[in-house]
């Protein structure tokens, strides 16, 4: 089960990072390859992610530091992920909803890696 709420989070992370905001990293990419894909459902991550080899370098460089950020969110937060949602079914948020209700039981490493990847979104926009 845990592979799948990995699977989750860097979905979620690569769609956070992938987000088109003004001045962000990779919203010319998202414009010029994603023109015509609708928001939500994370069609937006797919169809950036399917087109990664087109990206530019400076996207490239900013997804692999969000590949990195959610790499270590991952390893600080499995455990916390297994306590208090390891009876979650995957999908639609479900696990990250768990997470966030449990978010004052979280260890301080799972606390401190989110409050980081926070902090690294809030600094792209």
């Amino acid at each position: 089960m845990i592979k799948y709420v990995v699977a989750g989070m860097m979905v979620l992370g690569f769609a956070s990072f992938a987000q088109a905001n003004e001045g962000g990293a990779c919203a010319k990419d998202r414009e010029t390859l994603c023109a015509g894909v609708e928001a939500g459902g994370g069609k937006i991550a797919k169809c950036m992610k399917e087109n990664q080899d087109k990206l530019s370098s400076e996207c490239k460089a900013h997804m692999e530091k969000a590949k990195e950020a959610m790499k270590d969110m991952k390893e600080a937060c499995h455990d916390d992920v297994e306590k208090f949602c390891g009876d979650v079914k995957p999908g639609k948020g479900r696990i990250m909803k768990c997470m966030k209700e449990h978010k004052e039981e979280l260890s301080a490493a799972c606390k401190e890696e989110i409050a980081s990847a926070k902090e690294m979104r809030k600094k792209r926009k």
